[in-house]
């Protein structure tokens, strides 16, 4: 194999072993713009944010709340 097929097999390696550890460890890193139903895109541009579950309200930054 040559060299930038071992660098790619490398980098697929460590990715497959990142996967892993996540899945088996859980938790991990907190996410909290998975809470809301719209993308992270959406919610960076717009500020929509409609939670997941609960029967709260979206979070917003300034203490507002939203109709």
């Amino acid at each position: 194999m040559s060299k930038s097929m071992w660098i790619l097999a490398a980098i697929f390696a460590v990715m497959a072993i990142a996967l892993i550890y996540q899945s088996e460890v859980g938790g991990g890193v907190d996410r909290p713009w998975a809470e809301c139903k719209e993308s992270l895109v959406q919610q960076i541009f717009y500020g929509d944010c409609t939670p997941r579950t609960g029967l709260g309200g979206p979070r917003l930054e300034d203490g507002a709340t939203s109709n």
